[in-house]
């Protein structure tokens, strides 16, 4: 089989300044002419708008496929860092090269892999291209963190409760601008009622239900998931700073920047989630840089130290609900002992690759001295049941489809916000520009091509999207006139967004279950 010398160039931004893609390929081309004539066959491999941070690149990938099916000798570059800046990579790409016997020819730096001193000076020069590159990154997080401390809101998903708000002011007599959160009344409304209905019931399956069974729902129109209320309990941004809560978080080994000011409530930078093993869990309090924000507070400093005073209380004997909650119940099956919501709880064992779980009565599992006889029962089975008896009875379709087409037909992904929250973040990541020194802008700039590309593809999504509500709405009313037949092949979300339209509660006690239909879905 006849071997290609293979060039290979890469950019990271769309551009013709610099070492363009075509200068790269050109002075690789007149290299290898002076080196070896015109005699053999060159393959080009060009990936244009990519980081060299990784090899996730797809003329890089078709390169390493070419690699290992023998059809390259040679590898020529214009630059080193041109196949990566990360060390890593660059060993495993080395020991690639010596498993099929090609040679690496870099342009500029006159590497010749023939010799031991070439292969040194080529492990060096991989060492300072990624030191380069862990410069320009921490440069760019300091930056980041004296901007934090100032106690800006430097974008990101806007916290429930609040929208972001571009502000504009003087230095040197050049216009700048930053963003500000601003309290949306009738959100905050909301807020006030998780954190009161939290500190009452005192749990977070007590509150999720509570919000099932009164039809409250997030911003995107989604029922909040236990995870979401968590997070929105956890973050300080909702509280009013004052001398209680800047003890709390210096208590727990946080710094604090600015003084306090009335009303103005917190933010919290360097918070976001690290991945543990295939988990993901939030960086320790005292990594965490908390200034005073230039927003109204919400919560006050009281109320919000007792809320995370029970959170961590209950940590230790939380139930395990499952984190993709395939039920259909929840909210609705309650026991008829104590009159508490039945949660689910997984089990180990699967039944025809579902994993079984149980509804288990939230007073007998959480107190010790099981106050509650209600024994659990089965998910599956249960919610098979349920079914069979919605089939069964008989529904009127015109009061169910008028009632249905007041509510928002639940969906899974909302495009229209992801869109949305993409161009906020591409004007936050504009404005930081004025903040960044010259040699950080091409990071920048990357990052909102990145989002750019994204909201294409999300434009296309939108306009599916309309397609697809329109098909939810088509299936229920499918549904009503085929006796629920096709409730199997909804989303489970769409199941229970039906289910909660035709049954008000469901109760059990003794091994008998008993259902209490909402009196519009009956003739």
């Amino acid at each position: 089989m006849e071997k290609y010398i293979a060039i290979y160039a890469r950019k990271s931004k769309y551009t013709e300044k610099g070492e363009s893609i075509n200068n790269q390929i050109e002075k690789c081309k007149n290299y290898l002419k002076l080196k070896y004539g015109n005699e053999n066959k060159m393959m080009i491999y060009s990936d244009e708008g990519f980081t060299g941070y990784n090899l996730n690149r797809p003329k890089f990938k078709e390169l390493l496929n070419d690699i290992k099916n023998k059809k390259i000798k040679t590898i020529t570059v214009y630059k080193l860092d041109r196949i990566s800046r990360n060390v890593k990579d660059f060993l495993n790409l080395k020991e690639l090269l010596n498993e099929n016997q090609i040679d690496f020819i870099s342009v500029t730096e006159q590497f010749d892999t023939t010799t031991p001193l070439g292969n040194a000076m080529l492990m060096i020069s991989s060492v300072f291209a990624q030191l380069e590159r862990d410069t320009i990154a921490e440069r760019i997080r300091d930056n980041m963190y004296d901007l934090a401390k100032t106690g800006r809101w430097l974008g990101g998903n806007t916290p429930l409760g609040y929208k972001s708000i571009k502000t504009t002011y003087k230095i040197d007599s050049k216009n700048k601008s930053s963003y500000k959160l601003e309290k949306i009344d009738e959100e905050a409304e909301i807020i006030k009622l998780l954190f009161n209905k939290f500190i009452e019931l005192k749990g977070i399956s007590k509150l999720e239900s509570y919000l099932i069974k009164n039809n409250i729902k997030t911003r995107k129109g989604n029922y909040f998931s236990r995870f979401t209320l968590i997070n929105i309990l956890k973050n300080p941004v909702y509280v009013i700073a004052d001398k209680n809560i800047i003890d709390f978080f210096k208590n727990k080994g946080a710094v604090i920047y600015n003084k306090p000011k009335q009303n103005h409530g917190l933010i919290a930078y360097n918070k976001r989630l690290e991945k543990k093993g295939k988990a993901y869990k939030e960086k320790d309090i005292k990594d965490w840089i908390i200034s005073i924000g230039m927003h109204e507070g919400i919560i006050a400093s009281k109320k919000y130290i007792e809320t995370i005073n029970i959170l961590e209380k209950n940590k230790s004997k939380r139930l395990r609900i499952p984190r993709k909650n395939n039920s259909i119940l929840s909210g609705i099956i309650k026991c008829k002992n104590c009159n508490s919501y039945m949660r689910p709880k997984l089990r180990k064992t699967y039944n025809k690759n579902k994993r079984n779980f149980s509804y288990i009565c939230q007073l007998k599992e959480k107190s010790r001295k099981k106050l509650c006889a209600c024994k659990n029962i089965d998910g599956i089975t249960t919610d098979k049941l349920i079914i069979q008896k919605i089939k069964e009875i008989k529904i009127n379709p015109k009061l169910l489809k008028k009632h249905l087409s007041k509510k928002q037909i639940e969906t899974e992904i909302n495009p229209k916000t992801k869109y949305k929250n993409n161009k906020i973040k591409i004007k936050n990541l504009i404005e930081k520009l004025t903040y960044i020194d010259k040699d950080l802008e091409n990071e920048i700039i990357k990052k909102i091509k990145e989002i750019e590309k994204e909201n294409k593809l999300i434009e296309k999504r939108i306009k599916k999207q309309k397609v697809k509500d329109e098909e939810i709405l088509n299936n229920a009313y499918k549904i009503i006139k085929n006796h629920m037949n096709l409730f199997d092949k909804l989303e489970t979300v769409n199941q229970k967004h039906l289910i909660s339209n035709i049954i008000d509660t469901i109760e059990y006690k003794d091994s008998i279950l008993f259902i209490h239909y909402k009196d519009i879905m009956l003739k």
